[in-house]
């Protein structure tokens, strides 16, 4: 009796603990689907900054540094 008991209670934990985790699953896959859009266009908006950062970091500024000349060699 005590065994058929235990058993009991060990279904209707796992039943429980079973709905709460597919519960806690559909919850997140539907906030992933919400949130989705939002997220790429934020990627999509630190990509460019970043591309625009790395073009400019790549181009020739022209700029030069007044002052003494001294090869290398010399010392």
């Amino acid at each position: 009796m005590k065994n058929i008991l235990t058993g009991v209670i060990a279904l209707v934990v796992g039943f429980f603990a079973l709905t709460f985790a597919a519960v806690m699953g559909l919850t997140m896959a539907l906030i992933a689907l919400i949130a989705q859009p939002f997220l790429k266009r934020k990627l999509a908006k630190e990509f460019a900054t970043f591309n625009a950062a790395q073009t400019d970091e790549m181009t020739p500024k022209g700029r030069v540094i007044e002052g003494e000349y001294e090869p290398v060699q010399s010392r």
